[in-house]
């Protein structure tokens, strides 16, 4: 019987392949029956939440990958700059936009575990803040494109954007 990481690892793989996260495709994926997986997981909304929070989970080990254990929120929002970028997406990476009526659960979950990356406490100060949240932007940007795979950029390309994404990071009105 599958454990619950290979049943959210299992809907992952649903999603991957575009196909809608249903109790029924996820139960075909892990090899188990639509009970095996309501033993886990009582409803539909259940299961979505779990698998946004799997994801979360990787993304999470990814970043941290990046930085150091003394890592501030400069140096945060570079990595998740450079991991919206660089790391393999795909469809499954869109799991939090999956089920329309757990929107608001799960953009309150998306902001909980996702904020220390975004660099908001870097600064007050409006014009440097600004700059941060343009890079933000930029790598918000360049995730959900590359989980749609809507723009064919270079990799030159790519690479140009990043840079200017990450120059906006390090942008200060300090003098």
């Amino acid at each position: 019987m599958a454990n619950k990481t290979e049943i959210l690892d299992a809907a992952l793989v649903a999603l991957r392949q575009g196909e809608t996260l249903t109790l029924d495709s996820v139960a075909a994926h892990a090899g188990l029956t639509k009970p095996g997986i309501v033993h886990h997981f009582k409803t539909k909304g259940a299961l979505t939440v779990a698998v946004v929070e799997r994801l979360m989970d990787l993304w999470e080990l990814d970043l941290n990958g990046r930085v150091d254990d003394n890592a501030d929120a400069r140096a945060r929002l570079r990595a998740y700059v450079e991991f919206a970028f660089t790391s393999d997406l795909d469809p499954s990476d869109l799991a939090l936009l999956s089920d329309a009526r757990l929107r608001d659960k799960l953009n309150e979950l998306w902001i909980e575990r996702l904020a220390p990356w975004f660099g908001e406490d870097i600064t007050a100060d409006p014009v440097e803040l600004a700059s941060i949240r343009a890079a933000r932007l930029l790598a918000d940007g360049a995730w959900f494109d590359r989980a749609l795979g809507t723009v064919d950029f270079s990799e030159s390309d790519r690479s140009a954007i990043l840079t200017i994404a990450l120059e906006l990071t390090e942008r200060t009105t300090r003098s």
